[in-house]
């Protein structure tokens, strides 16, 4: 890929710096070339090249009207084998915290910026149409964009129409309804929105609505700040109606709170239309629970998982005001290390009073555990994971991580080579963890960016799918997508410092994550799963 890549972007300088990035559609990395750095994204679906292609033009577009920062788009290459790469400006970012108001003053100014086009060619008595393809900002009197664009993985097709309410009844409702019925032919959904669709244009009588370029996918996940100000990024840009970019904000990264019992609480309607609903939150109930009792980190204090009429659960806990994880970083490294040493210490002391304690489970005090496992079943993302107890560590890991999901794998897509590099890779497993001694630590479990926060007293976890387990299991997501500075890795290793062979496990524990990834998302990680392997191989 590195040849390939020097190659079309015509530089003799290529150097991995070790950032990686990515998320749940592609992966990431960057590189130093003679022409300054720069990011380059990675995804091996067949429709790769129509989403990076609909990605740079939304870029592109974003930029010319100088109203707020974007990487800079480069490139979009095809690989041998079929790996599509996007190249693109690197960026030194981290998670939007003082920028947020101008954030807000600027994306207005986004949105203003086609209706000032306007009341300028107005002035100069010259509407210069749609503007497709001319190198300056054209005034654009219609809803769409020159290019399909994709939110997360699907294709948004944003064919010109004269009107918002045809454009987002045909192409935004109507599509995603034409996936539903197709995937799951729910007969409530289709009677509802036979109904539904017939009522959408009162709702905007009496609106003037002029076309405005939109980021399109403006949730908490894309965005963020440097010294200079605000930055977007990950766009599924088109002209549409401004009010739709805030209702994906506060979709994707506000809760509700209410007033109960004289305090303020926050009912997380985290509402899961399936059986296995209840299970996740009471796996997520029980985790937070373990951690509080540590008193170590801060996490919301869960409060009741509650069974809905119609199906599904929603679970309660405690709202915390939180911001993006930014001051704290290295509290942060020093308390997860803290928590990772709490159980090893807890047998420390029993050692000394001479009264070792079993497992523990279900016993209000914390108690000494000599096992791998947890006393309940927890979900990472929406998978379930059996936690049953272990005596050692490779065993659990193998039997309960990897094993489970890769009989996912079997059974969605029998990919013979992830089976033939598996059947080669569990036999020298055990090997990795000669001379390392493991005592058994209490893990949050998915401790990624997204997972972590802080508040004016410090930092706080949530979401997560505890276990105790290898403390270096936690560090394998947290360093492959990003959002943790480097401090919060040197405040960690200044109390858990590396132990001999922690680079090649830090590999091993990736791969649980990617296959994680495969299994949520789909194939785009099975090129970084199988490259893992053939790595962990070596």
């Amino acid at each position: 890929m590195e040849e390939a890549l020097r190659r079309e972007l015509g530089t003799p300088v290529l150097r991995p710096t070790g950032h990686l990035g990515g998320g749940c559609i592609s992966q990431g990395q960057s590189y130093d070339t003679d022409c300054g750095r720069v990011y380059v994204k990675s995804n091996s679906k067949a429709e790769a090249r129509r989403m990076f292609e609909g990605e740079m033009a939304s870029l592109e577009a974003i930029l010319k009207t100088q109203t707020i920062k974007v990487p800079k788009p480069i490139k979009v290459i095809d690989l041998p084998g079929g790996n599509t790469l996007f190249v693109m400006e690197h960026l030194e970012m981290r998670g939007l915290n003082r920028h947020s108001a101008k954030l807000g003053t600027q994306l207005a100014d986004l949105h203003l910026h086609n209706q000032q086009l306007g009341e300028k060619l107005k002035k100069e008595e010259s509407t210069v149409g749609k503007g497709q393809g001319q190198m300056e900002v054209q005034f654009v009197d219609q809803f769409g964009f020159h290019t399909v664009t994709c939110c997360g993985y699907l294709p948004q097709v944003n064919d010109w129409q004269n009107d918002w309410v045809t454009f987002f009844a045909k192409q935004r409702i109507q599509p995603q309804m034409d996936m539903i019925e197709k995937n799951s032919g729910d007969r409530e959904a289709r009677e509802l929105w036979a109904q539904l669709q017939l009522k959408i244009p009162s709702l905007f009588c009496d609106v003037e609505i002029v076309p405005a370029l939109l980021h399109g996918d403006l949730w908490g996940g894309n965005v963020a700040e440097d010294d200079s100000g605000p930055i977007i990024f990950d766009p599924a840009s088109f002209y549409g109606h401004s009010e739709q970019q805030l209702n994906q904000g506060m979709e994707k990264g506000m809760n509700s709170s209410l007033l109960k019992a004289g305090c303020w609480w926050t009912l997380r309607k985290k509402l899961l239309q399936f059986y296995k609903a209840r299970k996740m939150f009471e796996g997520e109930m029980a985790s937070l629970e373990a951690i509080q009792k540590t008193n170590i980190v801060r996490v919301p204090q869960p409060i009741k998982v509650i069974d809905l009429p119609g199906g599904g659960a929603m679970f309660v806990m405690e709202y915390l005001k939180m911001k993006h994880l930014n001051k704290c970083s290295s509290k942060l490294g020093e308390q997860i290390a803290d928590l990772h040493l709490y159980n090893q210490k807890l047998g420390e002391k029993l050692r000394k009073e001479g009264s070792t304690v079993g497992k523990g489970a279900g016993h209000s005090e914390s108690q000494y555990v000599d096992k791998f496992g947890f006393h309940t079943p927890t979900c990472c993302g929406y998978i379930p994971q059996v936690n049953e107890w272990q005596s050692d560590w490779p065993s659990f890991f193998i039997r309960h991580r990897l094993q489970a999901q890769l009989d996912l794998i079997e059974k969605d897509y029998g990919d013979r080579e992830a089976r033939e590099l598996w059947s080669q890779l569990k036999l020298k497993i055990p090997e990795m963890f000669c001379d390392v001694e493991i005592v058994p630590a209490l893990l949050h479990g998915d401790l990624w960016a997204g997972n972590v926060a802080e508040d004016d007293s410090g930092p706080i976890i949530f979401d997560p799918a505890s276990f105790y387990g290898h403390s270096e299991f936690e560090l394998a997501i947290a360093g492959m997508f990003g959002g943790f500075s480097s401090s919060f890795f040197s405040a960690y290793h200044s109390k858990i410092p590396k132990a001999p062979g922690f680079e090649k496990r830090n590999k091993l524990y990736q791969l649980f994550n990617y296959i994680n990834h495969w299994n949520h998302f789909g194939t785009g990680y099975r090129g970084s799963t199988l490259n893992v392997m053939r790595k962990l191989l070596k």
